[in-house]
This record gives structure tokens, C-alpha cells and sequence, in this order.
């Protein structure tokens, strides 16, 4: 089966100036398969403990706890589901 074309002009991208790939590759793929169709991308949610271990990382700094959730990117009711969780070391 041939390469996809759009994931052919993405590596190609990435060759040719891989300083900005990562920052225009995205959102050049998502454009170009909304225009153009094809695969749809996916983009993999957050990990629990991924988000327990940035909400800690704030807390550690002595952020309010609002101040907190808002930069674990957190809602008030996962916050405190996380905060309840025990963790594995």
C-alpha cells in the first residue's frame, strides 16, 4: 500500500526544518485532513496520574489550591478524585 500523501509532506517537513515541524506539523495535518479527508488524527488524553503528578508538582510550589487545578489543566471534582487516590510509589 502507498504512503499517505500527507504524512509523506509531514516527514518530508520534519526533514527539512525539524526546528518547526513540531509546532506547525499538528496543525498543518489537522487543516489538511479537515480540507482534504482521510484519517482522522487522535490525540491521546492526559494520563491520571500525569495530571495527579502536575497537580502535585503545583501544589509542592504552595499554590492555592485553585491556582493549582488551573495550571494541572484540572477540574475541581478530578482534582479532589486525585487527591483521594492512593498512589503507587
Amino acid at each position: 500500500m502507498a504512503e499517505d500523501v500527507i504524512a509523506a509532506m509531514l516527514r518530508r517537513l520534519r526533514e527539512l526544518a525539524p526546528a518547526t515541524a513540531d509546532t506547525i506539523g499538528t496543525r498543518l495535518e489537522d487543516s489538511l485532513r479537515a480540507q482534504y479527508g482521510g484519517r482522522a488524527t487522535y490525540n491521546k488524553k492526559a494520563t491520571a496520574q500525569g495530571k495527579a503528578q502536575r497537580l502535585g508538582e503545583a501544589l509542592a510550589q504552595r499554590l492555592p489550591l485553585g491556582a493549582a487545578m488551573k495550571e494541572a489543566g484540572v477540574s475541581k471534582s478530578a482534582a479532589y478524585r486525585l487527591l483521594a487516590r492512593r498512589w503507587r510509589r
